[in-house]
C-alpha cells in the first residue's frame, strides 16, 4: 500500500503555501470590461452546467477575462493558479484546500480524514462532502491547468465534475483541453465553453482597448486591419499598441507583422523592446528568470537600486505585467512574454541571475522557490543545502513527489553523502512503493556509516521496515540494532519500532510484538502522526487478538478511527486498514452486521488504491468468513479471486499458499469437504515449519475431521497446539480445543470431548470469542448446552448463533443519533448531514422538490441533488421507500 508520512498531509502545517497562488489576478489599468464575454461566462452559474472550460492558446486573455467577470459579477470564488510542481497530488490537494478554506472552512477539518489517501474516488468524496456543507453558489477556478499531467489530479476533478454539488461550479483555464469527458458533458449540456474564437477582440473592443486603456487612437480602417493581421489575438494587439505608440508609420508597421502568432510575437517583441530605453529593456530581460517577483527581488537580481521605479514604469506601459496581490507587491509577466524575454538571456548570465534569485528567496524564507532557482542555476552546493534544510518539513507533510523531484535533479552521490536526507529519500521511496530503489539507497548509504550513530540508526530503521515487509527473518535483528542507535524522540524511531513489531509477529513472538507495537502506537498518537499510528495498529490489533486481548484490540481500533475519521465517520485511504482490523474483531464477537460493514467498506477503500488488494494477502480471510457467515457464499470466494486477479505479478508463494488455505477453510465451513480434500492432499508435507504453518495445520485438521481420518487429524492438532502454546496464541487455542473435542466425539470418547470443550470455552468466554466456537463447534452442537454453566451469558450467545438461520444473521439493536445508524434488521446507514435532514423532514411533510427548493431558498437542481443523496444514503429506491426507511430509523 502506498501510505503517508509522519503527519496528516493536508491539515497539519507543512511548507508554507504561496499566498499569491490562491488569489485571482488584480485588475490592471488596461483591463477591458467585455460584456459580450461576461454574458457567456455568466452561464457558468447555471445549475445544470458542471464545467466551464476556457481553452485557448497563450495570449488570448483567458485569465483576465475570467478575473474581470468574477470582479464585476461579485461571484464568490476560490482561485488556484497552478504550476508544474502541483503535479505532486499531495501538494495539489494542500493548495486546493487552502483555496477553498475561506469559503468552506469545514474543508480544513474534513481534510484530516485523508490519512494516506491516494484514491481519487476517496479524495473526491471528501471534497464533495466538504463543499456540500453549505449550498450557496461557489466558483472554483483552476488557472493554467495545462501544466497538470498527473493522472490522480485529473481523476479527482473528473469525479468532482461528475458527482459534485450543482452549486459548485468548476472553471478550468487551459491552453489545451484536459482529459475530461467533454463530448458527454457537451451532449448533456453540462459544459460551457469559451474558445479562441470567443476570446478574440472585435473591431469595437480593439478600438475601446486602444483609446481607453492605452490612450492610443487609430481610425477605423487601421483598427480593422490591426484586428485582421493579429486575428484578434489579444497579446498581438497589446504588443502592437505598445509598438505603435508615437510611431508615424502606423500603416507600415501593421502591414509588417502578418503571419503566425510566433512570428507576431518575435517581430512585435523586438519592436516593443527596441522602443524602450535601454535600462528598462535590460531590466525586463533580467527579471524574467523569476516566476514571480517583487521590487526587492528585482533589486537583488539586477543590482539596480531603482528597481521599484522601473517596475512601476513597466506596469504603466502595460508591458504584460500581472499584479498578484492588492498591494501590488508581487508581480509576474504574462507567461508568453516571459518566455520571449528568457530567450534573450545567454546561458552564463541566466545561471548567474537564477543564483541571485535563489539567494534572495532563501533569505525571504521561500525555500521551495529558492530550490527551483538554485537548480536552474546549476548551483549544486546551494541547492543541496536548501533541499537538506527543507526535506524534513516536506517529508512530514507527505509531499514525497516534490522531495524526490528535487533530489532526482541533484547528483545521486552528493545526496547519499547527507545521511538524514538519504533516510528521508529512502523512506519516501519506500512509502510510494519503490522498494528496490529504497533498498539500494539504504545499502549504499549505510556502507558509509559503518561507525554507527543516530544517522546510521535512521537508515537502519528504514531498511528494517523494508525487510520486515518482505518477510526477511533478519528484520528483527536489524530493527533492534537501529533502536540501539536512536533516542526516544528520533525522527525514524517509529519506523524501527514498527519493523520490530512486524518481524516479531511474523516469528510468532506475539506478546513481545504487542508490547513493541503498543509503544509505537502510543508514541504516534501522542505526536499526532496518523499514518504510523494506523500501520502500527494493524499489526497490534492482530497480536492482541491472537493473545486473547480482543476487547483491548477493539478499543485501540475505535480510538484510532475516532481520532482520524472524517466529520461523519468516513474511512479514507490508509485508515481503511484500521476499519479492516475492527471488522476482524467484530467477527470474532459474532457481530456480523458490524463486521460486514467494517470489512466491506475497508475492502472497497483498499481496492480503490489501485492494484493494492494483493498487499492484503491472507488477511482477506476475515472478509471471506464474514461474507460466508451472512449467507454470501459467492462473495466469500470472490474476495479471494479478486486478490489473484488484481495481482500485477505472480503472487509470492507464501501469499498464494495462504489464499489456498483460506479457500479450503471456506469449503469446510460451507459443508463441501470434497473440494477441500483436494487441497489437503496437495499440501500434505509442504506445510511450513514454525509459526507460519499454524493456519494450514488447523485447516488440515478440519479437513481430515470432515473425512473422519482421525489419525491424520490428531497429528495436525498436536502440531498446531505446540505452535500455538509456544506463541501464546489464545485465539487459535480456542479453535484447537474445539477441534480436539470434535475428534474425541468422533472416536466415542465423550468425557474427553467434554473436557476439551470446557477448556476451549474457558479461553473463549472472557474476551467474547463467540464466532470461534460457532465456526468450529457446529459438529458438536449437541454438546454445547452441557458446558453452559461455565459461562452462561457467553454460551447463550453461542447457542443463539448456532441455532439461527442459515445466513447466521443476528439482530442488532438500532441506535439513534450515531453515525452510521443500524436499523432493526442490522443494516447500516450512512449518517445524513444537517441539510439532508432538513430535506428529509420536508419530504415527510409532503413537499415536492420545487416546494423544498423554495423553503430552503435554493435552486430546484440543488434541492433535487440533496433529495437524491438522502435516498442514496437510506438505501431507498424512491421517495416513499426513503420515508419508510427514515421512520424505521427514528429519523422522522
Amino acid at each position: 500500500m502506498r501510505s503517508g508520512g509522519d503527519a496528516d498531509r493536508l491539515a497539519r502545517p507543512g511548507p508554507p503555501l504561496i499566498a499569491t497562488k490562491l488569489r485571482s489576478p488584480v485588475a490592471i489599468a488596461a483591463q477591458l470590461d467585455r460584456p459580450r464575454l461576461h454574458a457567456q461566462l455568466a452561464r457558468t452559474l447555471d445549475a445544470d452546467v458542471r464545467l466551464t472550460l476556457v481553452s485557448a492558446p497563450p495570449g488570448y486573455g483567458k485569465t483576465i477575462a475570467v478575473a474581470g467577470w468574477l470582479a464585476s459579477s461579485h461571484t464568490p470564488h476560490a482561485w488556484l493558479s497552478l504550476d508544474p510542481a502541483d503535479n505532486d497530488p499531495v501538494r495539489f490537494l494542500r493548495y486546493l484546500v487552502g483555496a477553498l478554506a475561506p469559503l468552506r472552512p469545514g474543508i480544513v477539518i474534513a481534510a484530516r480524514s485523508l490519512v494516506g489517501a491516494t484514491d481519487p474516488a476517496e479524495i473526491a468524496a471528501l471534497l464533495i462532502d466538504a463543499l456540500a456543507q453549505a449550498d450557496d453558489p461557489l466558483a472554483l477556478v483552476l488557472d493554467d491547468y495545462h501544466v497538470i499531467s498527473a493522472e490522480p489530479v485529473h481523476a479527482v476533478l473528473r469525479l468532482l465534475v461528475a458527482q459534485g454539488p450543482p452549486f459548485v461550479h468548476l472553471i478550468v483555464l487551459t491552453r489545451e483541453d484536459p482529459p475530461f469527458p467533454l463530448p458527454r458533458l457537451r451532449a448533456h449540456r453540462k459544459l460551457a465553453e469559451l474558445r479562441a474564437a470567443d476570446l478574440r477582440f472585435t473591431d469595437k473592443e480593439t478600438a475601446a482597448y486602444l483609446s481607453e486603456g492605452l490612450d492610443l487612437r487609430m481610425d477605423g480602417l487601421h483598427i480593422a486591419r490591426l484586428v485582421e493581421r493579429t486575428e484578434g489575438w489579444i497579446a498581438g494587439v497589446q504588443l502592437a499598441a505598445i509598438s505603435l505608440r508615437n510611431r508615424p508609420d502606423t500603416e507600415a508597421l501593421v502591414d509588417a507583422f502578418a503571419g503566425s502568432q510566433r512570428f507576431v510575437l518575435d517581430y512585435l517583441g523586438s519592436e516593443t523592446l527596441e522602443s524602450l530605453e535601454a535600462d528598462l529593456r535590460q531590466f525586463l530581460v533580467r527579471i524574467s528568470v523569476a516566476e514571480r517577483f517583487t521590487a526587492d527581488l528585482c533589486r537583488a537580481v539586477t543590482g539596480r537600486d531603482d528597481s521599484a521605479r522601473l517596475l512601476d514604469r513597466a506596469e504603466r506601459l502595460n508591458l504584460f505585467l500581472v499584479p498578484l496581490d492588492l498591494e501590488r507587491r508581487w508581480y509576474r509577466f504574462h507567461h508568453l512574454f516571459a518566455d520571449y524575454l528568457r530567450t534573450l538571456v545567454d546561458d552564463r548570465e541566466r545561471r548567474e541571475l537564477h543564483e541571485r534569485a535563489a539567494v534572495w528567496l532563501e533569505r525571504a524564507g521561500l525555500t521551495g522557490e529558492a530550490i527551483d532557482q538554485a537548480l536552474q542555476a546549476g548551483s549544486t552546493d546551494h541547492a543541496l543545502r536548501l533541499v537538506e534544510a527543507a526535506s524534513r518539513a516536506t517529508f512530514e507533510v507527505g509531499e514525497f513527489v516534490t522531495l524526490l523531484r528535487w533530489t532526482d535533479a541533484l547528483p545521486a552521490e552528493r545526496v547519499r553523502e547527507i545521511p538524514d536526507l538519504s533516510a528521508r529519500v529512502a523512506a519516501s521511496l519506500l512509502l510510494i512503493g519503490r522498494l528496490g530503489d529504497a533498498a539500494t539507497i539504504c545499502a549504499e548509504s549505510q556502507a558509509r556509516l559503518a561507525e554507527g550513530g543516530r544517522q546510521s540508526g535512521n537508515l537502519g530503521a528504514i531498511h528494517a521496515t523494508l525487510r520486515a515487509q518482505l518477510g526477511d527473518p533478519q528484520a528483527a535483528a536489524m530493527a533492534r540494532a537501529a533502536l540501539g542507535l536512536l533516542e526516544q524522540d528520533d525522527e525514524f524511531r517509529p519506523f524501527a519500532l514498527r519493523a520490530l513489531g512486524t518481524a516479531l509477529l511474523a516469528k510468532g513472538e506475539l506478546e513481545a510484538s504487542a508490547a513493541m507495537l503498543r509503544t509505537e502506537l502510543e508514541v504516534n498518537l501522542a505526536a499526532g502522526r496518523p499514518i504510523p499510528a494506523v500501520l502500527a495498529l494493524t499489526q497490534l490489533a492482530l497480536a492482541l487478538n491472537l493473545t486473547g486481548h480482543r476487547r483491548e484490540a477493539e478499543t485501540w481500533c475505535r480510538r484510532v478511527l475516532s481520532a482520524y475519521s472524517g466529520a461523519r465517520g468516513q474511512v479514507r485511504g490508509g485508515l481503511a486498514y484500521a476499519a479492516y482490523r475492527l471488522g476482524m474483531l467484530l467477527y470474532e464477537a459474532n457481530d456480523l452486521a458490524g463486521a460486514r460493514y467494517e470489512l466491506d467498506r475497508a475492502w472497497e477503500a483498499v481496492g480503490s488504491f489501485g492494484q493494492m488488494r494483493p498487499a492484503i494477502g491472507t488477511a482477506v480471510a476475515d472478509l471471506a468468513l464474514a461474507r460466508l457467515a451472512t449467507g454470501d457464499i459467492a462473495g466469500a470466494f470472490d474476495a479471494i479471486g479478486t486478490i489473484r486477479r488484481e495481482g500485477t505479478v505472480p503472487l509470492p508463494p507464501r501469499i498464494e499458499d495462504g489464499l489456498a488455505e483460506i479457500e479450503a477453510r471456506l469449503h469446510v465451513f460451507a459443508g463441501d469437504a470434497a473440494v477441500a480434500s483436494d487441497w489437503a492432499d496437495g499440501v500434505q508435507g509442504r506445510v511450513p515449519a514454525g509459526w507460519p504453518g499454524l493456519p494450514a495445520e488447523l485447516t488440515l485438521a478440519r479437513v481430515r475431521l470432515a473425512q473422519r481420518r482421525s489419525a491424520q487429524a490428531a497429528r495436525h492438532l498436536r502440531s498446531a497446539r505446540t505452535l500455538a502454546e509456544q506463541a501464546g496464541d489464545v485465539a487459535d487455542l480456542v479453535s484447537i480445543g474445539l477441534l480436539e473435542a470434535v475428534l474425541a466425539e468422533q472416536e466415542g470418547r465423550r468425557g474427553a470431548a467434554q473436557l476439551a470443550l470446557e477448556g476451549a470455552i474457558r479461553l473463549a468466554a472472557p474476551e467474547g470469542y463467540v464466532r470461534r466456537v460457532v465456526d468450529d463447534g457446529r459438529a458438536i452442537a449437541r454438546l454445547l448446552p452441557a458446558v453452559r454453566r461455565i459461562a452462561p451469558a457467553f454460551m447463550d450467545e453461542v447457542l443463539a448463533a448456532v441455532g439461527s438461520d442459515a445466513a447466521g444473521r443476528t439482530v442488532v439493536n438500532r441506535t439513534h443519533g450515531t453515525s452510521p445508524w443500524r436499523d432493526e434488521r442490522g443494516d447500516l446507514v450512512e449518517a445524513l448531514t444537517a441539510r439532508e435532514l432538513e430535506v428529509l423532514h420536508l419530504m415527510a411533510a409532503g413537499l415536492g422538490d420545487a416546494a423544498i427548493a423554495e423553503a430552503l431558498v435554493v435552486s430546484l437542481t440543488t434541492a433535487k441533488w440533496h433529495a437524491a443523496h438522502v435516498r442514496s444514503k437510506l438505501g431507498a429506491r424512491n421517495r416513499t421507500h426513503a420515508l419508510v426507511r427514515a421512520r424505521e430509523l427514528g429519523l422522522v
